[in-house]
């Protein structure tokens, strides 16, 4: 028994010094797994994460990829400085990351497999480029992508992919050096989920490679499984020209799911600062063919909608303006054709380069039709019907920019227009009715009939300003005047007084009628005279009916190369009628209303009486008018005796009487004058204006100015200088 108990309590020992020994074992193996899983397994996993995310990205993008730091611990590791650069990039990688985490399955990373969480990447740089020789550093990258992921065996499954991806704090920008185009966003997330895809960029901005700048404030994208993505903008705006833009764009876009590739648009938005919703556009596009169906409305509305926009415009009173059209366009690869119309009513300007006062009632109602060419930089407008204030209007035009596509090939270094206007058949009275009040003062009181109609086409070619055309027919002579008002030009047949400003605020008047002793009729005018000034300002003066068609194509194509306004294509009766009826603002008003009464004098006058009035009205010097006062101040004799050298004078020196008197006060001709008066007297010549023996005698007699010795040379130019500086360009008739 006793042996038996020692032999119980001797296998007791063993027992117990074996459990003994195996718990020893279980806390040493224990003990190295927790080593192993703190210190081991995170710096060798780390690695092996480093490597395999290198290789993928590197595989996936074609691009050497580096990666700052990576961090594990069971269920979750950190990447931290992912950058994807390329040869091409400017001052900023392509992409930068500063932090990725990844959420994965513990237990089943120790034996080997993986099984994906959530992924979460924080702070996102982009910056794409493409410079100006047309390289960039992301079509690779784009291409590689979009290209279908050959079958590697992968087994995987599942796990290896994220069961979802969240990224926040994107900002980004793309630009393309060549044209000056691009497009940021100042901070942008989104989420990837098998349920959906969604995302939303903020403060959005860029510009157009024609300039017009563009934004949104949020774009948001979402994409449902087995639908393609759609988006929502909210405050987005397009530059349409400087200072116009329309903006507080809202709407989607979103794709047809009736019909692949295609994409619906629905659109609203205001113009400006205006938050009112003034416009929609609805239809159509499909990118990958380059076509698309948009119709654009913009619902009748008044301007005054659009006060704090226009606060700078030169329109007035538009709180009573109304407006309102409808643009369908059909787009493809290389433009657009377009038709619609277009309704303004009680439109209101005040401008000085139209009127010298504000101008209302203005108003038009138009059908238009036309088409666009990116490649030939081409627009035209192939349907331009228009109603102003019951006038009939049509104009159809073509304009090309430089650097567009002519049809064999080369590229147009230089801009060209061409344009037709016709107004059809109307009553020469509605044509009267069609000019607002403001715009013709002067015409107020009459009455026309007949018909009046109008057919103008223009061609020019900024490469080429020397073959401008410029022609056709304006039929104001089947109109016929039935009743004027009392101070028409028919009150010129008469005697009357005119009125001049020498300074403001200082007016003279003088009678044109024998009863003026300085007056002289034309018979008593140096024929010389009267031939040298039509050889420099209208040699068809009495041929013609006031206008000269040939001198409107000139003075265009000189106005054209000077790039301003400066030349005129005056008659002898036009400059009549500007002296005497009008007043000398250049606005459009006083250019309309010249020319009707130019009409009208050639209709009342006769031709030598529109001679013996200009000639006895306008200025030869400061305050010298008429040629009865000039040809005694300048030369000591009556206007009859005047010598061909004399009369080229006179011509020379009437575009700028004021400023060329200085010669008067000098006492001698300048070099240009001189030149001048020989190329009068040659065409005079060449005219038959002159015999040969006037001419020789003319060219080989000095020209002399007579003066008395009342002034100084020093007291004639400060009177000079004065009288240009202090000159005015208005007279009291101005209604």
């Amino acid at each position: 028994m006793l042996a038996a108990f020692m032999g119980g309590t001797t296998i007791a020992r063993r027992s117990y010094r074996a459990w003994y020994i195996l718990a020893a074992i279980v806390v040493v193996l224990m003990t190295a797994a927790v080593v192993a899983l703190k210190v081991v397994y995170p710096r060798v996993a780390a690695t092996k994460l480093r490597a395999t995310l290198i290789n993928k990205v590197q595989e996936r993008v074609g691009r050497p990829a580096t990666v700052g730091s990576v961090s594990v611990k069971i269920g979750h590791a950190v990447i931290r400085n992912v950058v994807i650069a390329g040869p091409n990039d400017g001052a900023a990688p392509l992409i930068k990351i500063d932090r990725i985490e990844v959420d994965f399955d513990g237990m089943q990373s120790l034996l080997g497999k993986v099984e994906l969480g959530g992924v979460t990447v924080d702070g996102v740089a982009i910056a794409a480029l493409r410079r100006q020789d047309g390289t960039d550093n992301f079509s690779d990258i784009v291409e590689r992508v979009r290209a279908p992921r050959p079958s590697s065996g992968d087994s995987g499954g599942r796990g290896s992919r994220p069961s979802s991806i969240t990224v926040t704090h994107v900002h980004g920008e793309a630009m393309d050096e060549s044209t000056g185009a691009h497009i940021a966003f100042a901070d942008a997330d989104a989420m990837w989920t098998a349920a959906e895809v969604r995302g939303t960029a903020h403060q959005i901005a860029g510009m157009s490679p024609t300039g017009q700048t563009f934004g949104a404030e949020t774009v948001n994208v979402q994409r449902l499984p087995g639908h393609q993505p759609t988006l929502q903008i909210t405050g987005g705006g397009l530059e349409l020209w400087p200072k116009m833009e329309v903006a507080g764009v809202t709407g989607s876009i979103a794709p047809d799911e009736d019909k692949p590739g295609r994409i619906r648009l629905d659109l609203s938005g205001g113009y400006g600062d205006v938050a009112t919703t003034l416009w929609t556009a609805r239809g159509w596009v499909e990118p990958k063919a380059a076509i698309g169906v948009v119709d654009v409305s913009a619902a009748k509305f008044r301007l005054d909608q659009l006060k704090r926009f226009l606060h700078n415009a030169k329109l007035v009173d538009y709180e009573k303006t109304t407006l309102d059209a409808n643009v369908h366009l059909e787009l493809h690869r290389d433009g657009a054709t377009f038709s619609g119309k277009v309704h303004v009513a009680d439109l209101s300007v005040g401008h000085p380069m139209l009127a010298d006062r504000e101008v209302h009632g203005l108003g038009v109602d138009g059908t238009v039709a036309g088409t666009l060419s990116r490649s030939q930089r081409r627009l035209e407008l192939s349907q331009g019907e228009f109603v102003s204030r019951g006038l009939p209007v049509q104009i159809t035009g073509v304009l090309e920019l430089a650097g567009g596509k002519l049809p064999d090939g080369t590229v147009r270094v230089a801009r060209a227009a061409s344009g037709h206007l016709v107004i059809p058949p109307v009553d020469c009275q509605a044509v009267m009715a069609a000019i607002p009040p403001e715009m013709a003062p002067y015409l107020a009181g009459y009455l026309l009939k007949g018909k009046f109609s109008t057919d103008l086409a223009l061609n020019v070619d900024w490469a080429n300003l020397d073959a401008t055309k410029f022609g056709g027919s304006v039929a104001i002579r089947d109109c016929k005047v039935v009743q004027r008002p009392s101070d028409s030009p028919a009150r010129l047949n008469d005697d009357f007084e005119h009125y001049v400003e020498l300074e403001k605020g200082e007016w003279i008047s003088f009678d044109v009628s024998p009863d003026n002793p300085e007056f002289v009729p034309l018979s008593e005018i140096s024929p010389h005279l009267v031939k040298s000034i039509m050889s420099t300002e209208d040699s068809a003066f009495y041929a013609h009916h006031g206008f000269i068609p040939s001198e409107f194509r000139s003075a265009l194509v000189h106005n054209l190369k000077a790039g301003a306004f400066r030349y005129g294509a005056s008659s002898i009766t036009m400059q009549m009628v500007k002296n005497v009826l009008l007043y000398r603002k250049k606005t459009l008003a006083r250019k309309l209303q010249e020319l009707f009464l130019t009409w009208d004098v050639e209709n009342v006058l006769k031709k030598d009486r529109i001679m013996e009035i200009y000639l006895n009205v306008i200025e030869y010097g400061p305050g010298l008018y008429g040629i009865g006062p000039a040809a005694q101040h300048y030369f000591g004799k009556p206007a009859k005796e005047l010598t061909p050298t004399e009369a080229a004078f006179f011509s020379s020196i009437l575009p700028a009487p004021k400023q060329r008197y200085k010669q008067y006060c000098e006492g001698t001709l300048s070099r240009w004058t001189e030149g001048k008066i020989a190329r009068i007297l040659n065409i005079m010549l060449k005219r038959k204006r002159l015999t040969q023996e006037e001419y020789d005698a003319a060219v080989a007699t000095p020209l002399a100015f007579a003066k008395d010795g009342s002034e100084s040379p020093e007291e004639c130019l400060a009177r000079q200088k004065r009288a240009v500086k202090n000159a005015r360009s208005t007279n009291p008739q101005e209604k």
